[in-house]
């Protein structure tokens, strides 16, 4: 169609985009006339994803300061950044270690916060950016994946302060929740291609957008906003605990 929205002349990283959801990201807006620069923790892949894709590559573990620098250094002067790194395994609570929690941290909060906080004082200086983080919607609940959706939680609640922090710099950031099928996605899933997600994607990153502070299901042709809001609030006697149990009741009972 002669009016697709195109990203001619915008420099774009994507982390996490050797496979799955972050390579259909690449792919697409390069094929949009994007400069695309593609990373990965598996450099072996992020090359021959590169390759395959016609795309540059910026080689670092953006799960640590040092690396997530290197990363948005080498990719040079960037106007949207899709913070898609990420990694999922089961494991029940009961089971679950300290160290898994930490590294459920640092490799799907950790990723999102060095690569963006490398980038963020580029975008203030130019006074444009487009981020796009993903969290999941594990948010709302997966058992034996705690530490998944505690970071993935955290990622999108990051979101929404930097949305507020940015807004003075011309920097917008939205989180999506992506479906699609890929490595970590459940046996047995009926997820769609992950390539279905791309546009929407691709749509939160363009400069016609102009939603900020937002998160959206993206995937299989379909999107749908995702929101945190607040119940009409009840009355309740604070000293006495059977008026708490009277409002909470009553909370409940005109829950949707």
């Amino acid at each position: 169609m002669s009016d697709e929205p195109r990203f001619d002349g915008r420099a774009v990283l994507v982390t996490g985009a050797a496979r799955g959801l972050g390579r259909a990201y690449a792919a697409f807006m390069a094929e949009r006339g994007a400069r695309v620069v593609i990373n990965d923790i598996d450099a072996k892949a992020a090359v021959e994803a590169g390759r395959e894709l016609g795309v540059a590559i910026a080689v670092g573990d953006v799960s640590t300061e040092a690396g997530a620098r290197t990363v948005v250094e080498s990719a040079g002067s960037l106007d949207v950044v899709i913070a898609n790194a990420g990694v999922s395994w089961h494991r029940a609570f009961a089971e679950l270690t300290a160290r898994e929690f930490d590294d459920a941290l640092a490799h799907n909060l950790a990723t999102t916060f060095h690569v963006v906080r490398a980038a963020w004082p580029h975008m203030t200086q130019r006074g444009y950016g487009r981020i796009v983080t993903t969290a999941s919607g594990g948010i709302f609940g997966i058992a034996g994946r705690a530490h998944y959706v505690a970071a993935k939680g955290a990622v999108w609640a990051l979101t929404k302060t930097l949305a507020l922090e940015g807004e003075a710099h011309g920097i917008q950031i939205n989180c999506v929740l992506p479906w699609g099928l890929t490595r970590m996605a459940r046996p047995h899933s009926d997820a769609p291609p992950a390539g279905e997600a791309a546009a929407a994607v691709a749509w939160l990153c363009h400069e016609e957008c102009a939603i900020s502070g937002e998160a959206f299901t993206v995937g299989g042709g379909k999107i749908a906003r995702v929101v945190l809001e607040r119940s009409r609030s009840v009355a309740a006697d604070p000293q006495r605990i059977a008026a708490q149990r009277t409002a909470f009741t009553a909370l409940m009972n005109t829950a949707d």
